[in-house]
């Protein structure tokens, strides 16, 4: 019996001409396969784009590999995220970061809704370079990794390995690591992250931090870091 089912683009892969393969961080059932045809009366392979939720019609049998899609649409209206190529650029690399993080078993309702959430305040507020780092600290709990923010005076240096504030430097971060920004993002909102800001060398620095702080705690392994890595040279 077909469904509705609401999903976050991740990948799209050309299965033949007539049909392609689009996998999907879905609200239902986490990252799902879907085959979708090319072959309707009005073309939607505009839909297939990072930060695009789409909404569609699917037999969905969980024990298959691949269902097959129908009746496609978009569930959130997107147009700033296509027209501003900063914010076209950080729904690239964010995509590709999700891409290397959420795996197949992976159902969460909650990251689901709060992935929406940005993306919709990203659509409609200004663009701001600060929402990259936000948001990759902000998926952080939900793989069970959330840093503490103890920072005082007494504990001013972040320890990876323990994931919090420590009065004991890392020698593994930048000697000019900014700690008290890291401080201030990590008590930052969704509500007030669009007035933050911290400069390129400074955002640069937390997201390498961030990411390593991922590979340390095994939520993302050193090839696809790489390749992250690459995109954000690209795009931050």
């Amino acid at each position: 019996m077909s469904q509705r089912i609401e999903g976050l683009f991740l990948r799209a892969t050309n299965l033949n001409h007539s049909s392609i393969i689009i996998e999907l961080f879905t609200r239902q059932y986490g990252r799902s396969s879907f085959i979708f045809s090319r072959g309707s009366k009005k073309n939607k392979s505009f839909l297939f784009q990072p930060f695009h939720f789409i909404e569609f019609s699917s037999p969905y049998n969980s024990e298959k590999k691949l269902n097959r899609a129908t009746n496609i649409e978009m569930s959130v209206p997107i147009i700033s995220i296509i027209s501003d190529i900063r914010k076209t650029g950080y729904a690239l690399l964010l995509t590709e970061l999700l891409n290397k993080v959420i795996h197949k078993e992976d159902k969460n309702e909650t990251l689901f809704l709060e992935l929406k959430k940005m993306i919709i305040l990203f659509e409609h507020e200004t663009f701001n370079s600060v929402f990259g780092i936000f948001f990759l600290k902000e998926i952080l709990h939900h793989f069970g990794i959330q840093p503490i923010n103890n920072y005082s005076d007494q504990n001013s240096y972040f320890n990876l390995s323990d994931g919090k504030f420590s009065s004991f430097q890392d020698h593994s971060l930048d000697e000019n690591f900014p700690y008290k920004l890291l401080h201030t993002l990590l008590g930052t909102n969704i509500d007030n992250v669009f007035s933050f800001k911290i400069n390129a060398t400074n955002r640069r620095l937390i997201m390498e931090m961030l990411l390593r702080y991922m590979l340390y705690h095994d939520v993302i392994n050193t090839d696809k870091l790489n390749s992250i890595k690459i995109l954000q040279s690209l795009y931050d």
